[in-house]
């Protein structure tokens, strides 16, 4: 695929709210790909919460969920290149492109393009891991703040109460006391995982997915893998949810996890809200099942005002922010681009997605 960095490209870049098409282009203007033809286009509206609607309704029904990009059906037709970050690319889509070559996506899910269907045309798919470091940055910062009450202080403060005194005080203790568990080990669980080793946490963790090995060229390899989810539950004290949303994990984190775990521990999610059942962690919280949760995700976003977890003390919650930072998601082209240059360059294969299921011409 040389040729991609020697021969004028037409190139389709559609951008939304959080990823403009003109940051796109000027990445793509700075790699190493001949750029021709370029066209832009915009999914949706700049309203970021109408994103965050399409966005939940993507990654739980796949690319059909939603439409793509008004205009994507005529430009797409003889694009050599398609760069995109959350819009949708169905079956439909990628049947109506007689010349695509090789699709590019600023995110680390896959949720919102069919990879079978681009397999079935050879069509090469680049993704970039762009919010693993921020998204880490926010669960250690959670951790930090559920469990020396931070955010729980402040709040007090500001009402008017000088309080020391707060439903963990009995339990309180430093944060390399604690075990932590990691539920999954994929790009934010490593980029957590070093974090809390440089501060000398003890962790163990579980993904069904990883290897000794991989933990060994990560330089973790002293972490030690349970042998089953339900066993991390049981023995952490502070539990933080990395896995991905599947329909097989949709709202599996529920009463079996949580009643299994310490009353002095707690779960913290930063990775998608619907592999969490909120109404059974709610009332776990009430039962005293465990000490405390600290959440950025939520099954439906906004959370409702009439949530139940909004009145507990012991609940953190933010509004779906911990990758929204200036150097990742809007920065993210640029990211991508470096990969994209890797793999025609240097035939680098870290970041095609489906380089199983395709091959790769010359």
């Amino acid at each position: 695929m040389k040729d991609i960095l020697q021969t004028p490209q037409k190139i389709v870049v559609v951008g939304d709210a959080f990823v403009s098409p003109d940051t796109m282009v000027e990445a793509l203007r700075e790699s190493a790909v001949c750029c021709g033809e370029i066209i832009k286009c915009f999914w949706g509206t700049p309203d970021k919460q109408e994103f965050t609607v399409r966005q939940l309704k993507v990654e739980r029904n796949g690319p059909e969920a939603v439409p793509y990009a008004e205009g994507l059906d005529a430009a797409i037709e003889d694009a050599d290149i398609l760069l995109t970050h959350f819009n949708p690319v169905p079956r439909a889509l990628i049947e109506k492109a007689g010349s695509l070559r090789l699709i590019l996506t600023c995110r680390g899910g896959m949720e919102h393009i069919d990879l079978k269907a681009a397999s079935e045309r050879n069509i090469p798919v680049l993704n970039v891991i762009r919010n693993a470091e921020p998204v880490a940055d926010f669960a250690l910062g959670m951790m930090l703040c559920l469990t020396r009450d931070i955010a729980l202080s402040h709040a007090r403060l500001k009402q008017g109460e000088w309080s020391k005194s707060f439903y963990n005080s009995d339990f309180l203790m430093t944060l390399n006391s604690h075990l932590v568990g990691l539920a999954g080990l994929g790009n934010v669980g490593i980029a957590l995982a070093r974090r809390l080793k440089a501060l000398g946490v003890p962790m163990i963790a579980f993904d069904a997915y990883t290897s000794r090995e991989r933990l060994q060229k990560a330089g973790l390899g002293e972490i030690e893998l349970t042998g089953t989810l339900e066993e991390l539950f049981e023995r952490a004290d502070i539990v933080s949810l990395h896995l991905r949303l599947t329909p097989e994990t949709e709202h599996m984190i529920g009463e079996t996890y949580f009643s299994r775990m310490k009353k002095t521990a707690y779960f913290i999610n930063t990775a998608r809200g619907g592999l969490v059942d909120q109404s059974a962690l709610a009332k776990a919280l009430s039962r005293g099942d465990l000490a405390g949760a600290a959440l950025d995700v939520f099954d439906a976003e906004p959370l409702s005002p009439d949530s139940p977890l909004l009145q507990m003390d012991n609940v953190l919650l933010t509004p779906h922010i911990a990758g929204t930072t200036v150097d990742a998601i809007p920065k993210s082209p640029f990211m991508l681009m470096r990969e994209a240059d890797r793999f025609l360059r240097d035939g680098v294969l870290d970041r095609v997605v489906n380089h199983g299921q395709i091959t790769l011409p010359e």
